[in-house]
């Protein structure tokens, strides 16, 4: 005989996963706040995110953001616009929370952010908005104990504007645009293509990225490489305290790379002028085009390669402190040659060019 008894257990579990998944959809994850602004120039400040810039279709900026994690709540977050409207700044809820969760980052790293009243979080109006909050340590980390919330922002910028981004942790990511971009992050890639306008970047940590950019070229990195390639500008500046330098097919007036430790290798260069100065670290520069102005290869620890173009016109001093020095530019009015020094003439000399290495080979060739 069948039994018509339930089995006890059947309807608590039943009962339980209904439960469960009515609260994982009841419960949400993620909003979104989309703004407007029609003036010339746009600031944008954030915490915690990814921030993507594009190109408007419009002659207005469009800032969409999208609010993310298991924490993300619309009574958490200000969103503050200046009243001229040329300002957004995306507000954490720093009074309550100095811990945050950003997966983002990976689930072993960490980093910190002090707010000091003192510095310029980007003019006046941001130090107002930040007012209170001076010397307060701010911790994101990719895993652990902290409010797990960050604010993904898209901005749409119009042909021959101006934006301005200071943000806290996150990559930057622009490409395809007519306007000038200053981009300032306290931690996080900085990656900018197809530009025409003039950009700035700013890291403390980070590597950066330049490459299609028509127009001046700024970087600074507390810690990271730095890669420039297919960038045409009166200037090209490059200064990281430790990492990389990449640059190639640089076509500009005035180049400068600075770093305090870290290899730097510059090929097709065109350049009225250059210096490249590095603590530690090798230098190659290989020259498409040679203006009449000063060159400068400065190195504290690591050899130098400098390759000339076939009409170079300069005058050369070669010095090594520890190291030997080679000339491989045939036809060259040579008036020194020692093991640890150089010192000729290519071509009518118009071009002055000083090579120096506190320790490490010097070598001149010609291509």
């Amino acid at each position: 005989m069948k039994s018509n008894r339930r089995n006890p257990l059947a309807l608590p579990v039943a009962f339980l996963i209904l439960i469960s998944l009515l609260a994982g959809t009841a419960v949400a994850t993620e909003f979104e706040k989309e703004f407007t602004f029609d003036g010339k120039e746009l600031l944008v400040s954030n915490m915690i995110g990814a921030i993507k810039i594009k190109e408007s279709s419009s002659d207005a900026f469009r800032v969409l953001v999208s609010v993310k994690g298991d924490d993300a709540s619309e009574d958490l977050l200000e969103f503050i616009v200046q009243e001229d409207g040329s300002a957004l700044a995306i507000k954490f809820p720093l009074d309550d929370h100095t811990k945050y969760v950003y997966p983002a980052l990976g689930r072993n790293s960490s980093t910190s952010i002090h707010f000091q009243e003192e510095n310029d979080h980007g003019g006046s109006w941001l130090k107002k908005v930040f007012s209170g909050f001076g010397g307060k340590k701010i911790t994101i980390k990719g895993k652990g104990n902290g409010l797990e919330m960050w604010a993904d922002v898209t901005i749409e910028v119009p042909a021959r504007h101006i934006l301005e981004v200071r943000h806290g942790v996150g990559e930057i990511l622009a490409a395809g645009l007519q306007a000038d971009l200053s981009l300032d992050t306290h931690s996080g890639p900085i990656s900018v293509e197809n530009l025409q306008g003039d950009f700035l970047a700013d890291t403390g940590s980070g590597r950066v990225a330049a490459l299609n950019v028509e127009g001046e070229v700024n970087i600074d990195t507390g810690s990271g490489s730095v890669h420039v390639a297919n960038c045409s500008g009166s200037e090209v500046k490059v200064d990281t305290g430790s990492g990389s330098v990449e640059a190639e097919k640089i076509d500009c007036g005035y180049m400068l790379i600075d770093t305090g430790s870290g290899r730097v290798e510059a090929r097709g260069i065109k350049a009225d002028k250059a210096k490249i100065d590095t603590g530690s670290g090798s230098v190659v520069l290989q020259l498409d085009r040679m203006g009449d102005g000063k060159f400068v290869i400065d190195t504290g620890s690591g050899s130098i390669e400098l390759i000339l173009p076939g009409d170079a016109s300069a005058r050369i001093v070669a010095d090594t402190g520890s190291g030997s020095v080679r000339n491989k530019v045939e036809g060259a009015d040579v008036k020194t040659a020692e093991r640890d020094e150089l010192e000729m003439t290519v071509g009518s000399g118009a071009a002055r060019v000083s090579l120096d290495a506190g320790s490490g080979s010097i070598t001149v060739r010609q291509n």
